[in-house]
């Protein structure tokens, strides 16, 4: 186990070279595979498009026709869906429709807009060049184009593209199982009203909703009391029947923390703290072949190390990319002095001035604090060896919607 606190780059290193836990596959329709990750690389089954076809609505003529005159006979025309092989005669152009099949002997479309209508006779305004408007068959994909790889994650992005290709069905990688607990004699269900000194067990709502993802099967596990045997016995149970186990709280060097000790009797202890802030006290395991991933308590915490790094390592164990989130940057709107030598994920409101985004700290910034992430858009990322911000400093911006 490490002696030192790790930082994000060496988690990150760690995360990469773990690997996927799942094994079997399942068949699904492409309809019921939004989220899922490919067990196999994607072939398209067809050329896209699927013959030569027009761009726009408009006006197909012959190359030869091109620069020697503007008024054309028209008489014939061709809807898209339509299996004519039609072929332009001289001096003569076809009607064309968005998407529809050219004639064979052309590759040229004059756009409706450019032209005159006088009966059967049409006149051209505008000349095109060779090749307007004409859509080439495959030129978009090949027939037996790889056009996804084995690990990809069907999306809003790309479902549009696999459906064109004539895939029906795809292999995908079976749901990774995880369970989660979260711990401390203080926390109580909603149900209940609170005594003295308790709280409601709000991470319970935090990780079934970060956990509700189409690639998951989730199941909450209970509430760990602040006994190290229940502890251990819990844990090592669940560790049966899942792939990953997460918990929240119990991980820090309390008398009463007691998951660290229990995770280290019962399998491996990868690394235990991070140099972050907030998040410090992360615990990653392993008890066999199950993962345990061991959270702050602290709210602000469990939502940030979640979406910055365990969602990207749980995709990976769970056959998919190791990916991490997308930043912009964006540009401070404040003077601060920084009191850690970690790096910090400090929540901010954007605003938009001179038509630069700028970042305005959130005021509350405790780990515990939950307006912090219901009412800030995002963070921005401090590195370590940065002792100070000042007003016109530019940093790696992360926005909520996105992450979330």
């Amino acid at each position: 186990m490490n002696k030192h606190p790790l930082t994000k780059k060496q988690i990150i290193k760690f995360f990469k070279k773990q690997k996927n836990l799942i094994m079997n596959k399942e068949l699904l329709s492409l309809q019921n595979s939004q989220g899922r990750f490919l067990f196999t690389d994607l072939k398209s089954k067809v050329d896209i498009p699927p013959f030569n076809n027009s761009a726009v609505d408009g006006y197909a003529l012959l190359e030869k026709d091109l620069n020697k005159k503007k008024i054309f006979y028209c008489n014939r025309k061709i809807l898209a869906g339509s299996k004519k092989n039609l072929r332009i005669k001289s001096g003569e152009i076809i009607r064309v429709f968005t998407g529809a099949k050219m004639p064979s002997n052309s590759s040229t479309i004059v756009m409706q807009e450019n032209t005159i209508k006088n009966n059967n006779k049409i006149k051209i305004l505008k000349i095109p060049s060779l090749g307007d408007n004409y859509r080439l068959k495959g030129e978009d994909i090949k027939k037996n184009k790889k056009i996804l790889l084995k690990g990809s994650q069907v999306n809003q992005k790309n479902i549009n593209l696999i459906a064109a290709t004539g895939i029906k069905k795809v292999e995908v990688y079976k749901k990774i199982k995880i369970g989660f607990f979260t711990s401390g004699n203080e926390i109580r269900q909603r149900k209940n009203n609170l005594k003295k000194s308790e709280i409601y067990n709000s991470n319970y709502f935090a990780l079934n909703s970060l956990l509700d993802q189409s690639f998951i099967s989730k199941k909450y596990l209970g509430n760990l009391k602040d006994n190290f045997k229940i502890v251990k016995n819990k844990i090592l149970a669940a560790s049966k029947n899942n792939n990953i186990i997460i918990t929240s709280g119990g991980a820090s060097v309390g008398e009463e923390d007691h998951l660290i000790n229990a995770l280290s009797d019962l399998g491996k202890i990868f690394f235990w703290k991070a140099a972050i802030k907030p998040g410090k006290p992360v615990a990653v395991g392993k008890i066999k072949d199950c993962y345990v991933i061991c959270l702050p308590g602290n709210p602000v915490s469990v939502h940030l190390l979640f979406v910055m790094l365990i969602n990207p390592l749980i995709k990976k164990l769970s056959g998919g990319n190791f990916n991490l989130p997308k930043s912009s940057k964006i540009v401070a709107n404040f003077n601060m002095q920084k009191k850690t030598r970690r790096l910090e994920w400090l929540r901010i409101i954007k605003k938009t001035l001179n038509n630069k985004n700028i970042a305005i700290k959130y005021p509350k910034q405790g780990s515990g604090m939950m307006s912090s992430i219901a009412y800030s858009d995002g963070i921005i990322e401090i590195d370590a060896d940065i002792s100070a911000i000042k007003k016109g400093d530019i940093f790696d911006y992360y926005d909520f919607e996105n992450l979330f």
